[in-house]
């Protein structure tokens, strides 16, 4: 039998870690807005540091049920860590995973109270959120005249001429434990979106926090409505060459740039 965290310790091992992945070098916000407006994503998981029953990772019999069960015995991971932690438990030891927990709320901690890291430097990362992907007809083709027999015959899947549209939220993560300040983006390169919203005057953004920006992108298309499907792809085609460049400062006013490409189903962010 488990000794499963009960929903309000699985709360509050998220929420005292800011919903952030413990793990140092992943740190990944684990929750987040979903395209649906009355719902939330989380990748989030209280992961058992040592199982929470025999034959799992780390176990140890020496602990009582409710011992397994309590907030000690828990870490908030994202779900590929939490998978990573217990495939490997040489590697990930309950001294190792316990380090994690204590520096990752001390991270915050410190950023809640407002502490100044010195040599930190503030990382923005940006991400895209499907609100929804469409295909709005705008007429009938000639074509259809030229390659279908005449009279063409019902359910036939026509030539037309679409709006091709993308209605995105761009988010702006803050993945360090040091504000980032006046925030500037920039489509530095290759297709633009139609409508970006404007950062407002003060853009500051505080550690492990985020802003979003609603974003739509739209193209022209020519052909059948299964041939628009094809190009109805999570990040848009035309994007392969688009390069967007996050400008903000830190407490020194230093400038910082971290520069965004977008792969076929991510976005990739390096600082520059």
């Amino acid at each position: 039998m488990r000794d499963d965290f009960s929903n309000k310790t699985k709360e509050i091992l998220a929420k005292r870690v800011g919903y952030l992945c413990s793990n140092p070098n992943c740190r990944k916000h684990t929750s987040g807005p979903n395209s649906d407006q009355n719902k939330a994503i989380n990748i989030g998981i209280a992961a058992h540091i040592t199982a929470a029953s025999a034959g799992g990772a780390r176990y140890d019999e020496t602990l009582s049920s409710s011992e397994r069960q309590s907030i000690e015995n828990g870490i908030w991971l994202c779900s590929n860590c939490a998978s990573l932690i217990d495939r490997d438990e040489t590697g990930f030891t309950v001294d190792l995973i316990n380090n994690w927990k204590d520096s990752t709320e001390k991270h915050l901690f410190d950023a809640i109270m407002g502490k100044t890291i010195k040599g930190k430097l503030p990382f923005l990362e940006a991400d895209m959120l499907w609100d929804s992907i469409s295909r709005n007809p705008i007429g009938y083709s000639e074509k259809n005249i030229e390659v279908f027999e005449q009279p063409i015959p019902v359910g036939t899947d026509l030539y037309q001429y679409w709006t091709l549209e993308w209605k995105l939220k761009l988010v702006i993560y803050n993945n360090s434990e040091v504000p980032a300040y006046n925030l500037e983006l920039i489509e530095e390169k290759g297709s633009e979106f139609r409508y970006l919203e404007k950062l407002g005057k003060i853009n500051n953004i505080k550690p492990f926090d985020n802003i979003e920006l609603e974003a739509i992108y739209e193209r022209e298309f020519h052909g059948t409505s299964s041939e628009a499907d094809e190009e109805l792809t999570s990040i848009p085609k035309d994007f392969t060459d688009k390069v967007l460049l996050l400008k903000y400062f830190n407490d020194d006013r230093d400038e910082l740039i971290t520069q965004v490409n977008f792969d076929t189903d991510r976005l990739i962010n390096k600082k520059i």
